[in-house]
């Protein structure tokens, strides 16, 4: 990794019930995912997930970013979901550098890339965002230690949960199983949870949050 310089319908968010602040403890996990899928695992593209979520989800939504250091996401999540005027420090990867001009706003973001993509980055950047260069992803971790940051938590889009689950980088898997069909892509969700098999789940009117851990590095 290098541097380049350049229950209801509403629910309390700082109340949350003791049975689910256990299930949503971090604890010392590093990578952490939060994703909302429906039965079959289908997810909403970035900008549509409003669509599946609910009360009780946003409020551990929440809750997991209150416990964790910093904000993975993909390019096109920075792009159409509300990253704005960001306290935590997001972290992006991308190929394309391309973001809105108001997603720089806040906490200065990071922008992981790789070699060939570069250049391009650093051109779209502009000198807004610190941008790191990987050759591979399972560089994260000792990337993330070096700058401090004790806990990352990914909140998508689906497509970079399943890059980084391919590197085995997750130590912890938050799935909100929701009934409303996504209308969406698919995601292999024995495949995304691969290494992080030891499940406890609430189910709440209908929906059922997961916590998948990984019980020895």
């Amino acid at each position: 990794m290098s541097t380049h310089g350049d229950k209801a319908a509403h629910i309390n968010a700082s109340s949350l019930d003791p049975e689910f602040a256990r299930l949503y403890d971090i604890k010392d996990a590093r990578f952490i995912l939060n994703l909302i899928v429906d039965r079959t695992g289908g997810y909403a593209p970035p900008g549509a997930s409003k669509e599946l979520t609910n009360p009780r989800d946003r409020q551990l939504f929440h809750h997991l970013r209150a416990q964790c250091d910093a904000i993975i996401i993909g390019a096109e999540t920075a792009r159409t979901e509300p990253y704005r005027n960001h306290t935590k420090q997001i972290v992006v990867l991308t190929q394309t550098g391309i973001f809105p001009d108001d997603f720089f706003s806040g906490v200065q973001p990071w922008i992981l890339t790789d070699e060939p993509s570069l250049l391009r980055v650093t051109k779209e950047v502009r000198g807004r965002a610190e941008i790191f260069t990987y050759v591979d992803l399972r560089e994260l971790t000792d990337f993330f230690i070096t700058k401090g940051i004790a806990s990352i938590l990914c909140e998508g889009g689906a497509i970079v949960a399943s890059l980084l689950s391919s590197h085995d980088l997750f130590d912890l898997v938050f799935l909100t199983r929701t009934n409303t069909n996504a209308l969406g892509p698919t995601i292999e969700i024995d495949t995304l949870t691969q290494g992080v098999p030891s499940l406890s789940e609430i189910t709440e009117e209908g929906t059922t949050y997961q916590r998948h851990e990984r019980r020895l590095r």
